[in-house]
């Protein structure tokens, strides 16, 4: 029996144990509750009855009824309006309510507490009939969309279909990217590294408690495994006699490493992922899936050790600046006593800082990184290193960015965006081969890789007597493995950009590509592309290929004005199109509306309240926001504004018949299968985090509009704010040239103050002595790299805001539950229960929706934990 169904029915089992015991505690506080009302109601006389209701608390504390805080010293009050006239009627009769209130509250979290439980009830029994292989995420043969077969075919077609490269033409090719002597020096020491690192190999015992611990975190962190799967490994996780039989086995697997093979044929998983794509697994026996991840993790670890070495060694890496010429860098001292050097503050210092970041981000830093896979979308707690939808939406952020700066300086943009056609299932191993040759993997090793490629293979719902096949083109996905392979062969590609297009930056994330700046060199980026492609055996993503380019006071450029060699087709990402005409990104309403569709079919395949709600949080919250870009000042207000506009339009869309969205859906939804009145579900149970007794219902307006006050109303005007700055700094250094002063306080922007002026007297600048003052275009010239104010113009621009704090009463403070203080919260948190704390405490006596320990909701969210299966 699959782990995950053993821990649904163990949570089916302890759920209606503790149901049937809260069930027997609601009986018999309600029999209490109501027989203190009956005893305090015969009573006509205001104080006595009162007395008689708070005795009554007292008495239900034994049957979990908490101490009322409002309650305490009420004996003396009461004592007091005993003799006091000025105790009012009025008054006894708030303190009576509240009474009334506080045993309703212990009421109100019984009910809630038996719904919940219904809930993980339902829940639990939804997933109960499901065969297999729903539970993996495959369909039946013969069932699902049509393009989840149409992509199965095409997959196939690939995968089994043998696509021989040039392996002499693919030497030639690099042996011309790296022609240079500088690259051939590094190049040979990238060689005699990895020599040496596969002749160190069979000296090292590879596995231990540490490094299995390593890869099991990794795997589990990665979508590569089925549950069941998932389950074992958690359970090896701490068990060290476990480990240490593990470690024994693969140690001397890795003994005889050259005759290692896969054994039985991999079993084909056929997984929907929310972008519209299927991703196809292959489910292995476990300890060679830990084999060959280990095997992976190092390889790629060492290619991005020896490439960045390669990368760092000098005269290697062409700049994508030309050199400030000796006749500027002496006007620049002459004039303004400034040095024409790159400022550690600068933009320039800003984009190579980024860009060396950016390469091989695909590639492990460390051996025990935490990180999610490509395509990941969210990042979580035990993280190591920012995932690649941070990293993506960072570089959307600095292009952005670059447009406006260039744009507000009167400069053209060019933006080119592509990627590669089904480009892991569609590697020629042949080219795989080949370029590991030129790094200098020996033969051993790539037999080895061979052996791991040319896996034999059939899918999980195949009639029995389907034939395997045995991959013959592209990589496992998912896996270091495949990163090492895809990596070894694209950064060639970056070195070819770099190399043949004039220095020229390819901003890669894995396949995704990006290039911007003046059009003839983007032009001459993108043939180097398309010849790399055509001589690796690839082929590019048309629907994913386009350029744009932008003009100065935001006028799209001429038909005639785009040189031939650009791509045909738009620039976009996810929801964002980058119109050429504002340089700005918009969001694709047309794209949206695709996804809304989807997301209703995925909302109406839920056959429970909770998976309903999983995956209104994964969906409709967490994938339209990281697709609609975050709020970021080079955005400006007016995107965030559309991105709220645009998810109201979502739950429009979504919910025609519920102005509410998706909490009054959520709530009709509860009380149709549940025979609840809605008004018995108070709004904050909703939207309260599961760990404070919620349904942890995600709402995208709220960490919208957190950020919004603090976001810049327009990215232009900070540019030209600094514009502005830039021409008044000008003249003051004008009025210190011509007053004689420059030389006594260093001139211009980040310059060292200088010697007396003097100085000016060298003969080097003898032609210059009478020379009129520098005119604005050359005083600003090189700003980019001397500039710290530009450079923190351009910081800011990037800039995503910290969402706003939020203010918060004493009271609300007071009854923040011991989960943590107010300042302990995120500030969506604090936002939900601001908002809704108010009706809480009135329905609840406090923040919990129920008392801890009513529920098995450790259970539960350790179950939720599963990765959610999308309908197929």
């Amino acid at each position: 029996m699959a782990s995950t169904d053993i821990l649904s029915q163990t949570l089916a089992s302890i759920t209606a144990i503790k149901l049937d015991q809260l069930q027997k505690q609601k009986d018999a506080y309600e029999g209490k509750k109501s027989s203190v009302l009956a005893d305090a109601g015969s009573e006509a006389d205001t104080i006595k009855r009162i007395r008689k209701l708070l005795k009554g608390t007292e008495e239900l504390g034994s049957f979990g009824l908490p101490k009322g805080t409002r309650l305490t010293g009420l004996d003396a009050v009461l004592d007091q309006a005993e003799y006091d006239p000025s105790v009012s009627p009025q008054l006894l009769g708030d303190y009576e309510e509240h009474i009334r209130v506080h045993l309703a509250s212990q009421s109100n979290k019984y009910e809630f507490a038996s719904l919940y439980g219904k809930l993980v009830e339902e829940w639990v029994a939804s997933g109960t009939p499901k065969d297999a292989a729903a539970t993996a995420g495959a369909a039946p043969a013969g069932d699902g969309r049509e393009e989840m077969h149409q992509q199965r075919a095409t997959w196939e077609a690939y995968i089994f279909q043998a696509k021989e490269t040039d392996g002499a033409a693919i030497r030639a090719y690099l042996d011309d990217v790296f022609e240079s002597k500088e690259a051939q020096r590094a190049l040979a020491t990238v060689r005699d590294s990895l020599k040496d690192y596969q002749k160190k190999w069979k000296s090292q015992r590879h596995f231990n408690d540490e490094t299995l611990e390593t890869c099991i975190r990794g795997m589990l962190r990665s979508d590569i495994l089925t549950e069941e799967k998932r389950k074992t490994l958690r359970d090896f996780v701490g068990n060290k006699v476990v480990l240490a039989e593990i470690a024994d086995v693969l140690n001397m697997r890795m003994s005889t490493i050259a005759s290692w093979t896969w054994g039985a044929p991999l079993i084909v998983e056929q997984r929907r992922n929310l972008n519209g794509r299927y991703r196809f697994h292959t489910d292995e026996d476990l300890l060679h899936s830990i084999f060959v991840y280990y095997v992976g993790l190092r390889w790629a670890l060492e290619l991005r050790q020896v490439l960045q070495r390669f990368i760092g060694a000098d005269g290697v890496w062409k700049s994508d600046s030309k050199p400030v010429s000796r006749d500027d860098a002496r006007r620049h001292r002459f004039f303004l006593n400034q040095k024409t050097t790159t400022h550690a503050e600068s933009v320039q210092k800003d984009r190579d800082n980024h860009f060396r970041g950016i390469l091989l981000d695909q590639l492990p830093d460390e051996f025990d990184e935490v990180r999610g896979t490509y395509g990941d979308d969210a990042d979580t707690d035990d993280d190591t290193r920012s995932g690649h939808v941070q990293v993506v939406q960072d570089l959307l952020q600095r292009l952005q960015t670059e447009i406006v700066l260039a744009t507000k300086r009167g400069r053209e943009m060019t933006v080119i965006r592509s990627d590669f056609k089904w480009f892991g299932p569609s590697i020629p191993h042949s080219t795989i081969f080949a370029v590991l040759d030129f790094l200098g993997v020996d033969a051993e090793w790539t037999g080895f890789f061979q052996r791991v490629l040319g896996a034999t293979m059939r899918f999980k719902n195949d009639a029995p007597d389907t034939p395997s096949q045995v991959r013959k083109r592209g990589t496992p996905v998912s896996t270091p493995l495949a990163d090492y392979f895809s990596e070894s062969i694209l950064f060639c590609l970056d070195f070819a950009v770099n190399q043949k297009a004039a220095g020229t930056r390819l901003y890669r994330l894995h396949d995704d590509m990006w290039i911007w700046g003046s059009a003839e060199k983007c032009a001459a980026a993108w043939e180097v592309v398309t010849g790399f492609t055509d001589t690796m055996g690839l082929e590019l993503n048309q629907d994913k290929t386009g350029s744009a380019q932008i003009t100065p006071g935001n006028g799209a450029a001429a038909p005639s004005a785009r040189p031939h060699r650009l791509p045909d087709g738009n620039v976009t990402w996810g929801f964002l199109a980058l119109d050429p005409g504002t340089g700005r990104f918009l969001i694709d309403q047309r794209e949206v509306d695709k996804h809304i569709g989807e997301l209703r079919i995925q909302l109406a395949a839920c056959r429970s309240v909770l998976d309903y709600v999983q995956a209104w949080n994964i969906y409709g919250n967490r994938f339209f926001a990281n697709n609609l870009g975050r709020p970021a000042n080079c955005y400006g207000r007016g995107h965030l504004d559309s991105m709220l506009t645009t998810f109201r339009r979502i739950q429009a869309a979504l919910f025609p018949d519920q102005p509410g969205g998706i909490g009054a859906q959520v709530k009709a939804l509860i009380a149709r299968r549940l025979a609840v009145p809605e008004s018995d579900i108070p709004d904050g149970c909703l939207w309260w985090p599961t760990a404070m007794g919620g349904l942890g219902l995600q709402n995208p307006f709220i960490t919208a509009l957190l950020a919004r006050r603090q976001v810049a109303a327009s990215a232009e005007k900070l540019v030209d704010d600094y514009l502005a700055e830039e021409q008044f700094e000008h003249v003051r250094a004008q009025r210190r040239y011509e007053e004689g002063l420059a030389g006594e306080d260093g001139g211009g922007d980040g310059a060292a103050a200088g010697p007396s002026r003097s100085w000016r007297d060298a003969d080097e600048f003898r032609d210059l002595r009478n020379a009129p003052f520098m005119p604005l275009e050359e005083f600003v010239r090189h700003r980019e790299r001397t500039s710290p104010a530009l450079g923190r113009v351009y910081r800011e621009l990037m800039l995503v805001p910290a969402a706003a704090p939020v203010v918060s009463s004493s009271d609300l403070q007071m009854a923040v539950p011991k989960h943590g203080v107010w300042d302990g919260l995120s500030y969506y948190e604090q936002w939900v229960v601001w908002l809704y704390h108010k009706d809480m405490v009135v329905h609840f006596g406090g923040l919990e929706a129920f008392d801890e320990g009513l529920l098995p909701t450790g259970l539960m969210t350790m179950l939720r934990e599963s990765r959610f299966q999308w309908q197929g």
